[in-house]
Parts: C-alpha cells; structure tokens; sequence
C-alpha cells in the first residue's frame, strides 16, 4: 500500500479514472466528506457500511479506484465539497 503514494504515474492514473466517472454522473465513496481511513481501510463515519468486511470497511485501494461502495450510492448522509 505505501509503494502507492510514491508512485506519481499510478496515483495519476486513478486520479484520471475518478475522474472519468465523475464525468458519467457517478457518486463516488472516495468524495464523500464522512470517509474516514482506519488502519488502511475505508470507513464511514456515519457507521454505514461500505464494504463486505466484518466491520463494514472497503479496502482503500479499492475507493482509489473509484469503485462505489452500494450504500454510498443511495446513501442520505453522502456529501462533497460541491454540495
């Protein structure tokens, strides 16, 4: 995980992708304000859960990648900068 932040071309690239599913309309985990990193795992501060994990975690990469979590995409307490 840590190789990741050194990378500028990879961190590029998911930034790019983002923002590709930004442009389609898509509601990504990785912008709302309540995501929270704990031990490397994604998080909702509003205790929802996000992924699969025991304790409703989403692997970080995985929220780099621009992949939603299915509570994210309905979810009334998501928010961004923008809103």
């Amino acid at each position: 995980m840590s190789d990741i932040w050194k990378n500028t071309k990879a961190l590029e690239k998911l930034e790019a992708q983002r923002d590709r599913m930004r442009q389609d309309g898509r509601r990504l985990t990785f912008d709302c304000l309540k995501l929270k990193c704990k031990d490397g795992r994604a998080v909702c501060s509003m205790g929802r859960m996000l992924g699969q994990a025991k304790d409703g975690s989403m692997d970080l990469n995985t929220v780099l990648r621009g992949v939603t979590s299915g509570t994210c995409k309905t979810c009334e307490y998501y928010e961004t900068e923008e809103e």
